[in-house]
């Protein structure tokens, strides 16, 4: 059975091909070895090792970012991981960045307030505005749940810059640059 998140990655992962793209950051690392809706690292390792691209995989919790180091050990030689805040790293980070997945702070299922995993995806998309261009893409994670996912917030603020057009809208939400 395949993951409710295999037509985003795919067409994200297709137009970063397309566009030439070199640069993938995430945040929020992969939590366990095998899970079929949270095994981004290793997908995004293994299409940086076949493509000679790069990625950047943040997380807060060094037990995270222990798991997936040892996952993803294959592709360790393309993939930087860094243990600090997901928003403070985005606003120090200097390179272009091709495709930015938010995938950190868990969205807690509704009814519960989402609220404060909202304003911490909208800070990170904030915080890497900089670093995107025309054709850049972004994935937003935990998008089609009752009490807005973690996108509620991002997706507003996407739409009232005008630079970005979204492609996608499913269990993730998939973004554009458009210049």
């Amino acid at each position: 059975m395949q993951s409710p998140k295999y037509l985003t990655f795919k067409v994200a992962l297709n137009l970063l091909l397309q566009n030439k793209g070199e640069i993938i950051v995430e945040t929020g690392t992969q939590r366990m070895k095998d899970d079929p809706g949270g095994c981004s690292t290793t997908l995004f390792g293994a299409f940086c090792k076949k493509y000679g691209t790069k990625l950047f995989t943040v997380d807060n919790n060094p037990l995270n970012m222990k798991v997936s180091m040892d996952a993803t050990k294959e592709f360790a030689d393309c993939i930087t991981y860094k243990v600090m805040d997901s928003v403070k790293f985005l606003e120090k980070f200097s390179q272009r960045i091709d495709l930015l997945y938010l995938d950190s702070l868990d969205c807690p299922d509704p009814p519960a307030d989402a609220t404060e995993a909202q304003q911490h995806q909208l800070n990170e998309i904030k915080a890497a505005c900089k670093n995107l261009q025309p054709g850049s893409i972004v994935l937003l994670d935990d998008n089609n749940f009752a009490n807005g996912g973690k996108t509620r917030l991002s997706k507003r603020w996407l739409l009232e810059t005008n630079k970005f057009r979204c492609i996608l809208d499913h269990g993730q939400s998939l973004w554009i640059h458009k210049g």
